[in-house]
């Protein structure tokens, strides 16, 4: 008797065993994004990557926003090679944790003032955007800058910020530096239009 029992164990813990084995994990997650295959996704980017060409690049500081996570640097930039100019912002990452490197963020100039747009809509989100409990809205780049605003499951409306194309960083901020944060990219987009975009 105790021979079948041990037998009919095993045989189902095998047949358990081969399900589990059917749905590993690594199946699921996608592959990761392969720097070899990058290519790139804005006009920044791609100006960036000109072989054999003298680049010429400027920038101006126009502010920092911080949270626990790290900070997030805003600012106005120039590209030029030859006849050839484009300009942007530069959204730059500084992530706390020890170790950590800077990931930064470009938006081609025609792009900041749907950003900005996107801004002014998440920061006015509130219960009435959905008939469920909780909420999230978000809005992305070409260039994989990402914001978002958010109900926590503990009540109130918190924002974050996002970038990166192989890994991303994330920084929670509350609503105040959120706008700053919006602030800061118009800012960015008047020193261009100073300049003469």
């Amino acid at each position: 008797m105790k021979t079948h029992f041990l037998i009919l164990s095993a045989l189902f813990v095998a047949a358990s065993l081969g399900s589990v084995c059917g749905q590993r994990r690594a199946d699921r997650v996608p592959p990761p994004r392969d720097p070899q295959f990058y290519q790139p996704r804005n006009k920044l980017e791609e100006f960036e990557s000109w072989p054999e060409t003298v680049l010429i690049k400027g920038r101006t500081y126009i502010g920092t926003v911080r949270g626990a996570e790290g900070t997030v640097r805003v600012e106005a930039t120039e590209m030029r090679a030859d006849a050839n100019r484009i300009t942007g912002v530069v959204i730059t990452f500084n992530p706390a944790e020890a170790g950590r490197q800077e990931i930064r963020s470009m938006i081609d100039y025609d792009e900041i003032d749907q950003l900005v747009k996107a801004f002014d809509s998440l920061a006015k989100a509130d219960e009435s955007v959905t008939k469920l409990t909780h909420f999230e809205l978000r809005y992305r780049t070409k260039g994989d800058f990402e914001i978002m605003v958010y109900k926590k499951i503990s009540g109130g409306v918190e924002a974050a910020v996002e970038g990166g194309f192989f890994e991303r960083t994330r920084l929670f901020v509350n609503l105040d530096d959120f706008t700053k944060l919006r602030w800061l990219v118009a800012q960015a987009k008047e020193r261009l239009d100073e300049i003469g975009r």
